[in-house]
């Protein structure tokens, strides 16, 4: 029975673009992440010169366990402008601020105008004991908040620029920084962090977080943000021009008339990617390289979306007709690779991940893609194991990292070493799947059945509403003659309603199991 605990690793992509910004929120836009255990989306908006994007760190922060969170480098903006999706790269973050500063591969587009000190002067300021206090605090001073979210659209969803509004405001010093804590926000519905905070046409805050104080029955709510003036001083410390934040430049970049339907698209197909169905994000695709037939990387999106569906050879064409038109698209190299994998052209797609690990220095993925393509190997195996440890070293807290590092070490039958390799990713997050299924196929090949279905039932414990790891279990008991406790576990997974593929699998190991007691 194969037990084949399936993980999707989709890298991702990007950069394109072409004037004139007419609203603040016309700076907005998304960012698309791709974690190790999971994929989100934020809100964030451009400042200076139109290269730049900020937003909160926890945007690009993915918390894997209670002491270890792992940065992203390189997530996917998508503009609200143009709909166009673009590669940015991680700058600088600071914990204590919860800001992040992103820099785009282009520059030109709208830009947000933060505030100078001089806009906070009829704000009312206080201390961090009245806030506490429960008592009533702030002044009048009008805010408008804006932040991209999900909405229910008909039978789907879209992204909107949704509106809030804060009727008061308290500024107040906490540690190195002052605050702003907005009051009598309305609507009361979720904010996204990372949204704009405008007070008379620019920028006075981004907002964090919100803060609920309890003072006996009474509860006061507060809108907490970072105030434009500790941002513009942060993001001047890591090369943004300081005349551009307060003044920026006239867009350069053109809305066309499709942009809106671009962007819905876009942000459809990242969805459908970042939850492992890069096939059902075909259509999206599709409908995208019609509207733009010229933007490279609206063939890659349209690559891997036919990369998903098993459409090998058309992803390839379309990877190739995205080198024509950007030769140096980040990604495209590792892509194309991958169908060059997949379609047993191993000596060109070894090529194009060593060019492509080559180009991009600071790139984990293609170093990656190069320690699973040598792993598939015997006599590569050597190499693997250089790769697999270059990117535990680029990427310490990434336990996916250790992951592959484990597989390299269990391919070359060094067991105990990876037992231990797996062990220190399972320190950093003790509750994810696939280091446990890891785990347990690594004591099962090495031959110890008792650790093995410990490492099952531990996976089993933590997923048990995932029919896939149930299976796990349930397979692995069948084969150890434990008929009664995988029958116990098969009516689990049964109970679990689950797709058709895991019901087949179900009864193929039934049959299995009827079969070999006859």
């Amino acid at each position: 029975m194969n037990r084949a605990f399936v993980i999707t690793l989709i890298l991702i992509l990007f950069a394109g673009s072409i004037a004139t910004a007419a609203t603040l929120t016309d700076s907005t836009g998304v960012l698309r992440v791709f974690g190790d255990r999971s994929s989100w989306m934020s809100t964030c908006f451009v400042v200076g010169d139109g290269s730049w994007v900020i937003t909160t760190r926890d945007a690009v922060t993915e918390k894997i366990g209670p002491d270890t969170d792992h940065t992203i480098r390189y997530p996917v903006f998508i503009s609200s402008y143009t709909g166009e999706a673009h590669q940015c790269e991680l700058v600088a973050q600071d914990k204590e601020l919860n800001l992040a500063l992103l820099k785009l591969p282009i520059k030109g587009l709208p830009a947000a105008p933060l505030a100078q000190g001089g806009e906070f002067s009829k704000a009312a300021y206080g201390t961090m004991g009245q806030l506490m206090s429960g008592d009533p605090i702030g002044n009048k001073w009008a805010t408008d908040i804006h932040g991209i979210t999900r909405q229910k659209s008909g039978d789907n969803y879209k992204l909107v620029v949704e509106e809030w509004d804060a009727d008061k405001v308290f500024v107040t010093e906490i540690g190195k920084y002052h605050w702003v804590f907005l009051i009598d926000v309305n609507p009361a519905t979720s904010i996204p962090n990372g949204s704009m905070v405008v007070h008379n046409s620019v920028i006075v805050g981004m907002y964090l977080n919100r803060l609920v104080i309890m003072d006996g029955n009474n509860k006061q709510i507060f809108g907490r943000c970072a105030i434009s003036t500790a941002i513009a001083r942060w993001l001047s410390e890591h090369g943004v021009d300081t005349t551009s934040l307060y003044t920026p430049p006239a867009a350069t970049v053109a809305r066309g008339d499709d942009s809106e339907q671009v962007f819905q698209l876009q942000a459809k197909a990242y969805s459908l990617i970042g939850a492992g169905r890069a096939d059902l994000a075909l259509d999206s695709a599709n409908s995208l390289s019609k509207l733009r037939p010229n933007d490279a990387h609206v063939k890659m999106i349209l690559g891997v979306a036919l990369m998903g569906a098993g459409k090998l050879d058309d992803a390839l064409k379309a990877y190739d007709e995205a080198a024509k038109l950007d030769s140096k698209l980040p990604a495209l190299r590792t892509n194309r690779a991958l169908a060059l994998i997949a379609l047993k052209k191993r000596d060109e797609a070894e090529k194009e991940l060593l060019a492509a690990a080559e180009e991009a220095k600071g790139d984990v993925r293609p170093v990656s893609a190069l320690a699973d393509f040598y792993t598939a190997d015997d006599k590569t195996l050597d190499k693997a194991l250089t790769y697999a440890r270059k990117v535990t070293s680029m990427a310490p807290e990434s336990p996916a990292a250790l992951l592959l590092l484990a597989r390299v070490e269990k391919r070359q039958k060094d067991y105990q070493q990876s037992i231990d390799t797996i062990g220190q990713a399972l320190k950093m997050a003790n509750d994810w799947g696939e280091a446990w299924y890891a785990l347990g196929a690594t004591y099962e090949q090495a031959g110890d059945k008792t650790n093995a279905e410990k490492a099952y039932r531990k996976l089993a414990e933590k997923q048990p509403k995932n029919p896939g790891s149930l299976l796990t279990l349930a397979s692995f008991l069948m084969d150890q003659g434990k008929t009664d406790d995988a029958a116990e576990i098969i009516s689990k997974i049964r109970a679990l309603n689950p797709p058709q593929p895991i019901l087949d699998a179900v009864k193929a190991l039934e049959e299995k199991t009827a079969k070999n007691k006859n």
